[in-house]
C-alpha cells in the first residue's frame, strides 16, 4: 500500500501545461483541474480513521442507517462522503484491495457523471464498486455496462463480496440465460450486463403484451465501461429484434459456383481500394448467357441481379481470416475494433447467404424485423449515465456532443514511466516484418516478455509463422482461439512470453509482469518490463494508445513502439503514401526510413480520419435523431397502455358490436382484448414506419440531384409520414373490432394474426444510409464540382473518399445478429 495514498488531504492533481489551460478556456469538455474534489478527498480519508476499528456488524450497520436516511431524502455531501469511506473499508476487508486516493477522485467523477480516463490496470473495476454502491442506496437498481459477457459476470462475481457486506444484492446478465433469470437479475441492487444486451431486452420488452412478462424495470442509473466503444464507436448502430419468417429456396449456391467461374479483371473489376465490385460488360454478358435470364437489367431481374451482386462480394472483397473465420461449420465476424468474434455477427440482404454459400454452409434463419433502436437512444434512457475507460480524451468532443457529459482526467496512481518510442517505418511490408521478427527475437534472449499487436487474424498468423520459423516460441490470441484470452493473456508479463494478438480493445484482463501469480516480478521489472510492439497504425489513435497501455501499468517499467511499412492498409487506402516522397518507396532493407516527414504525416493523417469519422457520426446522427425521437413518443404511448395508465376507448365508439361481446364474455375480457389489440397495432404502425424510413434514406441521394438538402427532404416526409400515426392505429383497431370472434367463450385474438412469433433473434447494423451515395453528396447538383475542381482539390478529396468509405468499411451493412427461442 501506497503511504501517499492514506495520508489525509493528499490531494490528486494533474500536471497542467498551458495549452491544455487555454483548450478549457476555449470551451473543452476535457477537464485535468481536480481540485473541486480535494475537499471531498480530505473528508474520506478524514472518517476512515474513525471506521478501521469498528467490527464488520458495525459497519453494515452503519451502512443500513445512511441506507435509511438517504430512502427518506437525497443524499448530503456528507452522506457521500460516509459512503465513499464505508465501501473503502468494506473493499479492503473483503477484498484485500484498499481504494487508491485516484480511485477515489475518479469514483467521485463518476458519481457527478462524468467519463473518468484511467489508464490500463489502474483500477476502473473496483473504481465503480463505489458510485454503484452509493448509487444503489435509492433502491432503483444501478446498471454497469460492460463490453462482453465475460467482463459482466467476472466483474458481479469478483467484486460481489463488497457489495454483499453492503447488504446490496449484485447479479449479471448473459447471452444464454431465460426471461425469468434476466428479470431477477435485473431485480437486483447492482446489475452488470453488456451494453447490447440491456438493449436488445429493452427491445423485447417493448413488444411485451403483459405486464408481467417484462424483464426490466424502470431505469434509473448506468456506468459504461469501455464508455469511447460503446457510446462512441457502436453507438449510431441500431440494435435490431426479428422474429422467424417463411422464406422461399435460395440459389446462392449455385450463384456462387457461377462468380467463382468468372474472371478477375476481365469478367468483374474493383475499385482502387478494393471495397466495391462490379461486373463488366463481358461479365455481364457471361452471367447472362450461363443463366438464359435475359438482360440482367431488366425489371424482371431485379431480385436475380441483387443476388448476383452478393454472390461476387462474398467472392471478390470478403476474406477469410481477415474479416471472419469459419468456426463450428459457423461464419464467424472478427470486429476491426477488438479483433474479436462478436457472437453471431451476420451480414444483411443476401450478402449473409452469399457467404454461406461461398463457404459451402448451410443457410441460417431469417427473419422480419420487429423493432430497432440505436445504442445512443438506448443509453439515454437513463436519467444518469457516467462513464470509464483508458482513452476518453479523444472521444472527448462527440461524448459531450451526444451525452453532454465531460471527460475528468484521473492521473496514474505511481508516475508513469513506460516509454513510448517513435515509429519505425519502412518502405515495404516484407522489410517491416523481418525487422519486427529481428527486434522480437533480440528482445527474447533476454527473456524479456514481448507483446505484438496486429490488425487482424491472418496477419497474427503470418508473424506468429515467422517468429518460429526464427526460432521464437510465442502464443496467438485472436478471433479462432478468444476463448482461451484470459488464460493466455494472464501469462503475457511471464518471462520469456511472446504473445501476438490482434487488436488488445475491450479484453478486460491485465497483463502482469511476472506471469499471472506475479511470481518472477523482480526478474521482468529488472529487465525493463512488457515491451509492446504495433505493427500497423490504426485508422483510430484510441485503438493505438490502447495497446500501449499494457504496458507501464500502475508504475511499472515498459516500453512500446510501432513498426509501419508505407504498404500498410492505412497509408495504401488513404493515399498517404503517395504523399510520401517516392525515393523512400524503393528502399526494400530491414533499415528504417529516418526522416520525421514521414511519420509526421502518418500521425497527421490519424487526425485527418478521426474527424472526418466524427463528421459522418454526426451526420448520420441527424438522420436517425428524428426517427429515434418518434420511436421515444410512439413507445411512450405503449407503455401507457400496458400499463393501464392509458384505457382504449376506440371500440366503445361502437357501443352495440362491443356490447355484444361484453354479454358474451364479460367486461374484463374485452377491455383486455382491446388493450391487446391496441398494442400489437402500434407495434404493426410503427414496423411500417421503420420500413417506410429504411426506404427514404436508400434512396436520399437522389434528392441531391435535384438540388435539394437531402437531410430536409428526408425530415419532410418522415414527419409527414409519422403526423397522422395515431389515427392510423386506431382506425386499425376499430377495423379489428369488426372482425373479432368468439370462441369456446373466449375472444379468438389469433384469428386476427395476433400472436408473438415462435421465436425472436437481435443483432446490431451498421447504419450506412449513404454507402454507394456519398459520391452524389460530396459533388453537389449535377455532379459537376468535382471535374471542375480536380487539379486543386485531388488529393484532399482521394482522402476524404477514403475516409468514408473505409468507415461504412467492406461487406456493407454489417450485422451482429445473436439468436434465441423465446424462453
Amino acid at each position: 500500500m501506497d503511504d501517499a495514498s492514506v495520508r489525509p488531504d493528499a490531494g490528486v492533481r494533474n500536471t497542467i501545461g498551458l495549452r491544455q489551460r487555454i483548450r478549457r478556456l476555449q470551451g473543452s469538455p476535457i477537464q485535468f483541474d481536480l481540485s473541486a474534489f480535494e475537499t471531498r478527498l480530505g473528508a474520506i480519508n478524514r472518517i476512515e480513521p474513525s471506521l478501521t476499528s469498528q467490527s464488520d456488524r458495525a459497519l453494515g450497520d452503519r451502512w443500513r442507517e445512511l441506507r435509511d436516511t438517504v430512502a427518506l431524502r437525497n443524499p448530503t455531501a456528507d452522506d457521500r462522503n460516509l459512503a465513499f469511506a464505508l465501501i473503502r473499508e468494506v473493499a479492503s476487508r473483503t477484498l484485500g484491495q484498499r481504494p487508491f486516493d485516484v480511485q477515489i477522485v475518479a469514483g467521485l467523477a463518476l458519481d457527478d457523471g462524468a467519463v473518468v480516463e484511467m489508464q490500463t490496470g489502474e483500477g476502473k473495476t473496483l473504481t465503480a464498486v463505489m458510485p454503484a454502491a452509493l448509487m444503489a442506496l435509492a433502491g432503483r437498481g444501478v446498471h454497469v455496462l460492460t463490453f462482453n459477457d465475460y467482463l459482466a459476470r467476472r466483474d458481479a462475481e469478483w467484486m460481489g463480496p463488497v457489495y454483499r457486506a453492503l447488504g446490496l444484492s449484485v447479479a449479471y446478465v448473459d447471452h444464454d440465460m431465460t426471461s425469468a433469470e434476466r428479470r431477477a437479475s435485473y431485480r437486483a441492487d447492482l446489475t452488470y450486463v453488456t451494453a447490447k444486451e440491456a438493449g436488445f431486452d429493452h427491445l423485447r420488452d417493448l413488444l411485451v403484451l403483459d405486464p408481467s412478462d417484462l424483464v426490466h424495470r424502470s431505469f434509473h442509473t448506468a456506468i459504461v465501461d469501455e464508455a469511447d466503444s460503446l457510446m462512441i464507436d457502436e453507438a449510431r448502430i441500431p440494435l435490431v429484434i426479428a422474429g422467424s419468417v417463411d422464406v422461399g429456396a435460395s440459389n446462392a449456391f449455385d450463384f456462387a459456383r457461377l462468380v467463382r467461374s468468372l474472371t478477375p479483371g476481365v469478367d468483374f473489376a474493383m475499385d482502387e481500394h478494393g471495397r466495391d465490385v462490379n461486373l463488366t460488360e463481358s461479365g455481364i454478358e457471361h452471367v447472362e448467357q450461363t443463366l438464359g435470364s435475359g438482360s440482367l437489367h431488366s425489371d424482371a431481374n431485379y431480385r436475380l441481379l441483387t443476388e448476383i451482386n452478393c454472390a461476387l462480394h462474398a467472392h471478390a472483397l470478403l476474406h477469410r481470416n481477415v474479416d471472419y473465420i469459419v468456426r463450428n461449420g459457423r461464419i464467424s465476424i472478427v470486429d476491426e475494433f477488438t479483433g474479436r468474434v462478436v457472437e453471431d455477427r451476420h451480414w444483411p440482404d443476401g450478402l449473409q447467404a452469399a457467404l454461406e454459400a461461398k463457404e459451402g454452409l448451410e443457410a441460417k434463419t431469417h427473419g422480419r424485423i420487429l423493432g430497432s433502436m440505436t445504442l445512443q437512444h438506448f443509453l439515454g434512457l437513463y436519467p444518469r449515465l457516467s462513464g470509464m475507460t483508458g482513452t476518453a480524451q479523444p472521444a472527448a468532443d462527440e461524448l459531450k456532443q451526444f451525452y453532454g457529459v465531460e471527460v475528468d482526467v484521473i492521473p496514474t496512481h505511481r508516475p508513469m514511466v513506460r516509454v513510448d518510442h517513435p515509429d519505425r517505418v519502412f518502405a515495404q511490408r516484407d522489410a517491416k516484418e523481418r525487422a519486427l521478427v529481428d527486434e522480437v527475437g533480440r528482445i527474447h534472449q533476454s527473456q524479456r516478455p514481448v507483446l505484438v499487436g496486429t490488425s487482424s487474424v491472418e496477419e497474427s498468423e503470418r508473424i506468429a509463422d515467422r517468429m518460429r520459423a526464427a526460432g521464437v516460441t510465442c502464443q496467438v490470441l485472436n478471433a479462432k482461439n478468444d476463448e482461451a484470452e484470459a488464460q493466455i493473456v494472464a501469462d503475457a508479463g511471464a518471462p520469456g512470453a511472446v504473445t501476438i494478438s490482434t487488436n488488445m480493445a475491450g479484453r478486460g484482463t491485465d497483463i502482469r509482469l511476472g506471469g499471472r501469480d506475479e511470481a518472477d516480478r523482480d526478474r521482468v521489472v529488472a529487465l525493463g518490463g512488457l515491451y509492446v510492439i504495433g505493427t500497423n497504425r490504426h485508422e483510430s489513435v484510441r485503438v493505438d494508445q490502447q495497446l500501449r497501455g499494457r504496458a507501464g501499468r500502475q508504475g511499472d517499467p515498459g516500453e512500446s513502439r510501432f513498426f509501419v511499412s508505407l504498404e500498410d492498409d492505412l497509408l495504401v487506402r488513404y493515399g498517404i503514401r503517395d504523399l510520401i516522397p517516392a525515393r523512400f518507396h524503393a528502399d526494400v532493407s530491414t533499415t528504417p526510413i529516418e526522416n520525421p516527414l514521414v511519420r509526421r504525416e502518418i500521425s497527421r493523417a490519424q487526425r485527418i480520419i478521426e474527424g472526418q469519422n466524427f463528421e459522418i457520426r454526426r451526420t448520420i446522427s441527424k438522420y436517425t435523431a428524428m426517427v429515434d425521437e418518434q420511436h421515444r413518443r410512439v413507445m411512450e404511448r405503449r407503455q401507457d397502455v400496458l400499463h393501464e395508465r392509458e384505457i382504449p376507448d376506440v371500440w366503445q365508439r361502437h357501443s352495440d358490436r362491443r356490447q355484444s361481446l361484453v354479454d358474451a364474455v364479460g367486461e374484463v375480457a374485452v377491455a383486455r382484448a382491446e388493450r391487446v389489440v391496441l398494442l400489437f397495432e402500434i407495434d404493426r404502425a410503427w414496423r411500417d414506419h421503420l420500413t417506410l424510413c429504411a426506404d427514404l434514406r436508400e434512396g436520399i441521394h437522389l434528392v441531391r440531384l435535384g438540388g435539394q438538402d437531402p437531410l430536409t427532404s428526408f425530415s419532410t416526409q418522415v414527419i409527414k409520414a409519422f403526423s397522422d400515426i395515431d389515427d392510423r392505429i386506431d382506425e386499425a383497431v376499430e377495423t379489428a373490432l369488426t372482425k373479432v370472434r368468439v370462441r369456446d367463450n373466449q375472444i379468438d385474438l389469433e384469428a386476427l394474426g395476433i400472436k408473438a412469433p415462435g421465436s425472436t433473434w437481435t443483432y446490431l447494423i451498421n447504419d450506412d444510409p449513404f454507402r454507394d451515395r456519398i459520391g452524389a453528396l460530396l459533388t453537389g447538383p449535377g455532379g459537376a464540382t468535382v471535374a471542375v475542381y480536380a487539379a486543386a482539390l485531388m488529393m484532399p478529396l482521394l482522402v476524404l473518399w477514403g475516409l468514408i468509405d473505409r468507415y461504412f468499411g467492406k461487406g456493407g451493412r454489417q450485422v451482429r445478429q445473436s439468436s434465441r427461442p423465446d424462453k
